[in-house]
């Protein structure tokens, strides 16, 4: 895969930045823990019936992805979740291999409306995960889907450090990468 995506990031648990400097990979979680209180919703028929809708609850509890964005310059994300700015963004690459499943871009069209009842698997799980209210559109965002667990291997293509990052970290992340990440490149929010 050719595209870098990116990672808007506090210095807020320090130790999840390190983690993706030092180890090369992102953590993926599941809907729950998203800040969009709409996250996982969808409309269905009055057919599906109690089973089916426990099946599919199931399949979206135990899909996990990493939020990206296309663009390393929105000022609203570089906002809410740079620390206004105190924060960095982190230009990534996913890795293909065994731990990567897809990367699929949201449709900002509000909730799903799910027809079929069959076919209760990742894939509708994936389907209701891919919409979000317009309100969102601003993110640009790509989930990246792993094959199990946690965590998904990539490379650090670059960092960019907010204008206002906090000036007793910048170096240290800095380091961090020069020697974990050698190729990667550095620069400051314009």
């Amino acid at each position: 895969m050719s595209d870098t995506f990116y990672k808007y990031r506090s210095f807020d648990n320090f130790e999840h930045l390190v983690d993706i400097i030092v180890n090369s990979r992102i953590y993926a979680a599941n809907y729950n823990s998203m800040n969009d209180p709409m996250e996982g919703c969808y409309e269905y028929p009055n057919d599906y019936d109690d089973e089916a809708i426990k099946l599919l609850e199931k399949e979206l509890d135990n899909t996990k992805f990493c939020s990206l964005s296309r663009h390393s310059n929105i000022d609203l994300m570089w906002a809410h979740y740079a620390n206004g700015n105190r924060g960095l963004c982190i230009g990534i690459e996913v890795k293909r291999n065994r731990k990567f499943d897809e990367y699929l871009p949201i449709i900002y069209d509000g909730q799903p409306k799910l027809i079929e009842k069959k076919d209760f698997n990742s894939d509708r799980a994936k389907k209701i995960l891919r919409h979000k209210s317009e309100c969102w559109h601003y993110e640009q965002e790509v989930r990246v889907f792993p094959t199990s667990g946690h965590l998904i291997d990539v490379t650090v293509k670059e960092v960019i450090f907010g204008k206002r990052a906090n000036s007793q970290l910048e170096p240290l992340v800095s380091q961090l990468l020069k020697q974990f990440q050698p190729n990667a490149v550095i620069s400051k929010q314009k």
